[in-house]
């Protein structure tokens, strides 16, 4: 019976195992055949051993440098590769021999490639050879091994590097999903390059320092602090399922970016209003080598989302409502982030003088500490559905805190906002936004830059008003003259106005009536101007006289506090300069009129008015019967007499001819006779003569003669 059942057990198992080896034979076949593989032949039938025996091993300019290795997950399988030798491609001829159980097993591939994959073997040691025939040469490379040595894990598809200013960096990897399984830990091994100013032509100390740590994740570098530039390896580490785990290729590290970006500047483009939005262009300068910029950009509410935009440089444009904003920029590298560089985008400022904003479009109504209602003029809900409300206070920590609620509303034109997160404080600003969003499902933002969102209108409001708890700033006088003297001040800060400012009073009094007075003050004058006048003449003052001058602002809760007094005094001009005036006007008539007689008794004294003979009219009277005379004026005597202003000239003949008394009788001459005989003028024997020249003459004596000066 024993027998019997043995007999059977071997029949079974005899079956079993051709069962098992036919198995084996159509999983073989269908591998080839789904892999698109070339067919292996038997090394019988290929007659290989007398066809490449010929072949050497490391034959210059032949096949070399062949690998070989499997998956854990793939058993049975494996890859080869080997580097061509110096036959061009299209002439390339390979044959591939696998050897197994001493011989036994043996298949012959023939392929064009470089590259085989989805060998079948046992796991075994094998000899894996390959052979190129170029022309009458062929070469060979041969590997021997085991199978459980041809296990390969890696390298890593991607790593990822992470300087840190603490000196380490942090190495990820990522593997193939299979590969990951099979894992256990990581090494990384790295050496400092000491020029890489000479990069890409760098140069190392040649030293490798290796840390492996647990897990397929990656690993730390600690002690890297000091280094600029590193190259780094990423494997894993060699375990029973993974017998082969090959290096990555060189990873170059920069140094590390330590420094933010510097300058950042705002450029609003106000004239790209598009109905609540505007552009933004930021602009910043950075010093350090860096792949690009991330310019991350989110709401100061806290509202999300968070957008982040990578620029590869400055500047960068962004469409953004009229909302406040938190910029970041920041420089990167394949291996570190430098620090941000921040700035806040306010919105756009307003004018702290005007009461409501935007026309009045936007108005509140305050319930108490913790509620309000936002209404708005227009009926928005018929284009609009999603709106959001941002409040905050006027002035306080920059950047402002804000809240907000986003709502939908599709019926009324107002919302009112209960329990709100901060309550109302008395005395206080506050500014509102509403602000609409073109989009009808959801009403959160979707994403910051160039959304759909656009400010519709803001206000401003108090809880509880108060009147002003400062005076006006920087009040100064201007300029003053004998009636009047000009002001001029700036405004009280928001945050001490604590209500609508409405405008502002002068107050003014002379000093004197503060003498006499001193106990019930003295008795001032009030001007009221507007809230955006900040100068003003007060005129119709009195000449030369001290005043008191205050400014002081008022809301509608009364007057606040007066700026402290300023002691002026009008000029002494007036009626004192127009005294003067009249006083010097009257002098000058008085010397005018007693100097001009004076002048004209002096010019007859020094400057006396003596006739020229040439043009005199008795000259000119004298007749013809003079001129015989005339001719030998040479030798005549003149003689003259003065009475008063009458120049009496007369003639006479020499002695030699008459006698002088005899001769000087009959040369008289009538004027009248002599006009009456002659019409001609004598007037030859005195041309050439000047008045000068005549009282010279008379100076010397009566008994001079005149000669004639030649024509």
């Amino acid at each position: 019976m024993i027998r019997s059942m043995f007999g059977r057990l071997c029949e079974l198992l005899k079956h079993c195992q051709l069962r098992l080896l036919l198995i084996g034979v159509i999983l073989e076949s269908c591998v080839v055949c789904s892999s698109g593989q070339i067919k292996p032949v038997s090394c019988r039938s290929d007659n290989h051993t007398s066809q490449y025996k010929h072949c050497r091993l490391a034959l210059p300019g032949g096949v070399a440098g062949m690998e070989c290795f499997g998956k854990f997950h793939s058993q049975g399988l494996i890859t080869c590769h080997w580097r061509r030798g110096a036959a061009r491609e299209e002439q390339a001829k390979f044959t591939l021999v696998i050897r197994q159980k001493k011989d036994r097993y043996c298949r012959v591939y023939k392929t064009t490639e470089d590259t085989l994959t989805n060998i079948r073997v046992f796991k075994h040691n094998l000899t894996v050879e390959v052979l190129e025939q170029i022309g009458s040469e062929c070469s060979k490379d041969i590997v021997t091994t085991h199978y459980n040595n041809l296990l390969r894990c890696g390298p890593p598809r991607r790593v990822t590097f992470r300087r840190h200013s603490h000196g380490w960096v942090n190495v990820g990897a990522q593997w193939s999903p299979d590969d990951a399984k099979v894992i256990t830990s990581v090494c990384v091994r790295h050496k400092e390059v000491t020029d890489h100013r000479d990069y890409p032509h760098r140069h190392d100390d040649g030293q490798w320092h290796q840390t492996c740590c647990q897990g397929a994740a990656g690993c730390h570098l600690a002690g890297v602090k000091g280094l600029p530039v590193l190259e780094v390896q990423v494997a894993c580490e060699i375990n029973d399922k993974c017998s082969q785990c090959p290096w990555s290729h060189v990873y170059t590290l920069p140094p590390e970016l330590t420094s933010p970006p510097l300058g950042l500047h705002v450029m609003e483009n106000k004239m790209a209003d598009r109905g609540g939005q505007r552009i933004i262009s930021l602009t910043w300068t950075f010093l350090e080598g860096h792949d690009g910029f991330n310019v991350s950009v989110a709401k100061v509410s806290g509202e999300p989302p968070r957008e982040v935009l990578s620029v590869p440089r400055p500047p960068i444009r962004l469409l953004l409502s009229n909302s406040a904003f938190q910029v970041h920029v920041s420089a990167f590298n394949n291996v570190s982030v430098s620090p941000a560089a921040n700035i806040t985008v306010m919105p756009p400022r307003e004018d702290d003088d005007s009461v409501s904003d935007d026309g009045g479009r936007l108005s509140v109504r305050v319930h108490n500490q913790t509620t309000f209602t936002v209404v708005w003029k227009d009926d928005l809900v018929k284009k609009y559905k999603c709106f959001c409300l941002e409040w905050s206070a006027t002035h306080g920590p920059h950047p402002p805190k804000l809240f907000y609620k986003s709502f939908y509303e599709e019926v009324i034109n107002f919302w009112t906002l209960f329990d709100i997160p901060e309550r109302l404080r008395a005395y206080t600003s506050y500014d509102v936004w509403l602000h609409v969003r073109d989009q009808q499902q959801t009403c959160n933002l979707k994403q910051v830059n160039n959304s759909q969102e656009a400010t519709y209108a803001k206000a401003r409001f108090y809880f509880r008003e108060g009147s002003p708890v400062s005076a006006p700033s920087n009040v100064s006088v201007v300029s003053v003259t004998s009636s009047s003297l000009e002001l001029r001040w700036s405004s009280i800060s928001q945050e001490n106005r604590r209500g609508f400012l409405l405008g502002y009073v002068i107050h003014y009094a002379e000093d004197r009536e503060l003498e006499r007075s001193k106990t019930q003050g003295f008795i001032s004058r009030h001007i009221t101007v507007g809230l955006r006048v900040h100068n003003y003449t007060l005129e119709g003052l009195r000449s030369g006289v001290a005043y008191r001058v205050q400014v002081s602002g008022f809301t509608r809760c009364g007057p606040g506090i007066r700026s402290a007094a300023r002691l002026v005094e009008t000029r002494r001009g007036g009626s004192i300069n127009l005294a003067v005036l009249l006083t010097i006007s009257t002098l000058v008539l008085m010397t005018a009129m007693l100097v001009t007689p004076l002048l004209r008794r002096a010019k007859v004294v020094f400057w006396p008015n003596i006739p020229n003979p040439e043009r005199s009219k008795s000259m000119q009277k004298l007749g013809a019967p003079t001129q015989p005379l005339l001719q030998r004026v040479e030798t005549l005597k003149l003689e003259e007499c003065i009475v008063d202003r009458l120049l009496v000239v007369e003639l006479r003949v020499p002695p030699s001819k008459c006698q002088q008394s005899a001769c000087c009788r009959s040369a008289a001459v009538d004027e009248a006779s002599v006009v009456s005989s002659h019409d001609a003028p004598l007037a030859a024997p005195f041309s050439g003569y000047t008045s000068l020249d005549v009282i010279q003459q008379l100076m010397m004596g009566k008994e001079g003669a005149l000669t004639r000066k030649a024509m």
